[in-house]
């Protein structure tokens, strides 16, 4: 029987290498294969489906209020639920029995699957941090992890609007609200589920401040916000037809959810006949255009509330006309 299944393997490693090398190749390959199995058989794998103990279920629950307690959003916690579940599930094994073999197996077949290498990342980096509070507890001697690393991924450079794209927003908007929305995001910088929690009281329009309440983490800061912004958001207020505190609502005069925010952006953006239009955009866009300016990275760090300084540096495309004005004035 091992010996059938030593057969049955080599062929699907065949099959699999055919369409990316040479016969050539192949055949050097799969001597090096064979000789190294000569001492060994393979033993077919349990493939019943295994139910997770009470003791991975107490385990994945105490990790994921760990993660509440630190202050990490609903939306990362529930992320890392359901790729720790995934996984868990595809090695059919209980935490303690997975190995760096189990883990290089799954990205592996996730590879094969078409998963990009930015998703797969993101598996890594989940169980990278899981299996780090694992070692941190006591719950497992070593720490899998760190034999695995990171995987590469294409780097795209992410661009803001131009002016000639905002100008067209702006040109596009069929009323005060959306108009209100567009020079918001473009003069505060605030991410979407921020905008969408944000309060008529959170704004000091004497001031031209802007109290974020509700950002990542629940970390509280200020930005500022334009007098173009001011102008519209106080016309769509005075419109308006609800009381609601909230500062945007929605056609039922409800607060208008992040989806909803996105949506009306989306529409904004095939009017204005143009690609891509979306709340991090904005946000790219307002961190670019204060850099360009000359603000320091530092203080833009602050407004945009990141807690890493390379994180904002990721959001800035320095403008290469601006590189070369300040080139000139250092080189003559």
């Amino acid at each position: 029987m091992s010996k059938d299944l030593n057969s049955e393997f080599l062929k699907k490693i065949e099959c699999g290498l055919t369409p990316l090398l040479s016969d050539s190749k192949i055949n050097d390959v799969m001597n090096v294969i064979i000789s190294s199995m000569y001492n060994y058989d393979l033993v077919e794998k349990e493939t019943a489906v295994a139910t997770m103990d009470d003791v991975d279920d107490r385990i994945i629950s105490t990790y994921l209020s760990c993660l509440y307690v630190n202050g990490r959003s609903p939306k990362t916690i529930y992320q890392y639920k359901r790729n720790l579940n995934s996984f868990l599930s595809f090695v059919n094994k209980s935490i303690k029995d997975v190995g760096v073999y189990d883990i290089r197996y799954y990205f592996a077949h996730e590879k094969q699957r078409g998963v990009s290498n930015i998703t797969i990342e993101n598996y890594r980096s989940t169980l990278s941090a899981f299996y780090t509070w694992l070692t941190n507890e006591g719950i497992i001697d070593k720490n899998i992890m760190l034999s695995i690393d990171t995987i590469k991924c294409p780097k795209k450079i992410k661009q803001q609007f131009s002016d000639v794209e905002i100008d067209a927003l702006r040109s596009a908007c069929k009323n005060d609200k959306q108009r209100a929305i567009i020079e918001f995001l473009l003069s505060t910088g605030v991410r979407v589920t921020e905008l969408s929690e944000m309060k008529v009281g959170d704004i000091d329009f004497s001031n031209k401040t802007v109290n974020v309440q509700h950002g990542k983490g629940d970390k509280q800061r200020f930005t500022y916000i334009s007098s173009i912004a001011i102008k519209y958001l106080k016309n769509y207020l005075e419109t308006r037809k609800t009381e609601s505190d909230y500062l945007f609502c929605n056609y039922r005069h409800e607060q208008i959810g992040a989806g909803g925010i996105r949506s009306l952006l989306k529409t904004i953006g095939e009017e204005a006949n143009i690609e891509d239009v979306h709340p991090h955009k904005f946000r790219r866009t307002f961190a670019t255009n204060l850099s360009n300016r000359g603000m320091s990275i530092q203080e833009i760090q602050k407004l945009l509330g990141h807690a890493n300084l390379n994180t904002t540096m990721r959001y800035v495309v320095v403008d290469d006309g601006r590189v070369k004005a300040s080139y000139s004035k250092f080189i003559a």
